[in-house]
């Protein structure tokens, strides 16, 4: 099975899945909530491995180890505060980007663009607001939105992509040979 075909499976199954998590947001949010809390005990475990292999930095990836294995295990013990931690922490993002937005706009607004970033930057502090308001509500669902919204991308840009022209891969490789190491 050539490349090409690799990638649109590989985007098929992520469309897929985004979808599925966009029609059962709230089994995507546990979903995604106990992959945030198993990948964070994995990097903890990483970094108390690398503290004791090493003397340099050592109290700090001890440090951050336990912290993310104790984090981690909290999502997975409780994963209904899991998701709510990261309906807050998604809250706070679309915020703070929303507000820099906001700024960007004002400090460009002599351009004719400047529409584009008030109008994401409303929408996001608007997220914001919403995912605040109704943060019970928005724990259940809005992780899971997330995550569906980054597999139909994903999968839509895996089935759209096109393989690179010869021209552009032989321009390409002899730029990377003319590069010293």
């Amino acid at each position: 099975m050539g490349t090409r075909i690799m990638m649109i499976l590989s985007g098929i199954i992520l469309l897929i899945g985004g979808v599925f998590a966009l029609v059962l947001p709230g089994l995507a949010s546990l979903t995604a909530t106990l992959i945030v809390g198993w990948t964070l005990i994995l990097a903890g475990i990483f970094h108390g491995v690398e503290a004791w292999r090493t003397t340099e930095h050592r109290w700090w990836n001890t440090g951050f180890g336990l912290l993310a294995v104790l984090l981690g295990l909290s999502f997975l013990i409780n994963p209904l505060s899991g998701m709510l931690s990261l309906a807050i922490v998604l809250g706070a993002l679309f915020f703070s980007t929303g507000l820099m937005q906001l700024w960007l706009a004002w400090q460009r607004r002599q351009t004719d663009s400047v529409w584009m970033l008030v109008v994401s930057g409303v929408l996001s502090v608007g997220l914001a607001l919403l995912i605040a308001f109704n943060l019970f509500t928005a724990a259940a669902t809005v992780p899971g939105i997330m995550l569906a919204i980054e597999l139909i991308s994903t999968g839509v840009a895996l089935i759209l992509m096109r393989p690179v022209p010869e021209k552009l891969n032989a321009q390409a490789q002899n730029a990377a040979a003319k590069t010293p190491a």
